[in-house]
């Protein structure tokens, strides 16, 4: 459901160098698509496909905390199944370089923020990353997204939202509040959303879980947040879309993953 939301920006303590839309537009990535095809793990029921991972959107920025005297550069994209089968996305890499393409810092999965992490065929899952950085706000190039898209024959269900707002504080919220539509109990439900300028740029990502149980038709706030966006990168009006996802799947048995193998990247 995407949403317009107006707001007065509020002073901010930080010392901002927004190395945005600008810096990822130098980036052919952003055009590019991340491929693979099934392993020889893979369901072989399946037919032999392609597995394919676009970057729709990307956006990069850093900036230095005053209070912290820290920098940290922080990177937000869209990434949508291309793929004719369901993939896992879990796999991925973002590599944050300088202006000289030296490595300055790498965030593997397990530091990444993303929902939902099983895609459907053209499906799209909203994610971000940052890294604390060692060198000065105007050595910082880029950040690079790296996929590797698996195929999986498990699932994730959409859950629906209402009462949804978001606004801007030096932290960028988007709160609502999901109902677990289902027949049986959940306590896992990620809910991320993407943030758009009124004209349609991409501004970044927020990310919540809901950890604790929900019983089947029940309803329960959530909160997604992140405060690596520049206030100056934030207009005063932003559309965005909040999406939330209940795991695992319960259209199979319960416990049981799917199976599938390792796709291969090309550039």
């Amino acid at each position: 459901m995407k949403k317009a939301f107006g707001l007065t920006l509020l002073a901010c303590g930080l010392l901002l160098a927004g190395c945005g839309n600008e810096k990822a537009s130098t980036t052919n990535q952003a055009q590019e698509e991340t491929k693979g095809t099934e392993g020889e793990g893979a369901n072989s029921s399946k037919p032999q496909e392609e597995l394919k991972a676009k970057i729709v959107d990307q956006v990069s920025y850093v900036f230095t905390d005053p209070y912290m005297e820290t920098t940290t550069a922080s990177y937000f994209a869209v990434v949508q199944n291309k793929s004719k089968v369901p993939v896992d996305i879990t796999e991925m890499t973002v590599t944050f370089l300088d202006k000289k393409g030296t490595v300055l810092a790498t965030e593997e999965s397990s530091s990444i923020w993303t929902s939902p992490q099983i895609l459907k065929p053209g499906q799209k899952t909203y994610l971000s990353a940052d890294t604390d950085l060692d060198v000065p706000v105007d050595q910082f190039g880029k950040a690079e997204l790296n996929v590797t898209p698996t195929y999986t024959s498990d699932t994730v269900k959409e859950l629906p939202i209402e009462g949804d707002s978001g606004k801007y504080d030096g932290t960028m919220y988007v709160n609502g509040k999901v109902k677990n539509t289902t027949k049986k109990q959940t306590d896992y439900i990620t809910v991320a959303a993407a943030l758009y300028s009124k004209d349609g740029k991409f501004i970044g990502t927020t990310y919540g879980q809901v950890d604790s149980p929900l019983n089947a038709g029940a309803s329960v706030g959530f909160e997604t947040w992140n405060d690596k966006i520049p206030a100056d990168k934030v207009p005063d009006q932003f559309d965005y879309e909040v999406l939330a996802y209940m795991y695992p799947s319960y259209d199979q048995k319960e416990g049981v993953a799917g199976e599938g193998g390792d796709g291969e990247v090309t550039e």
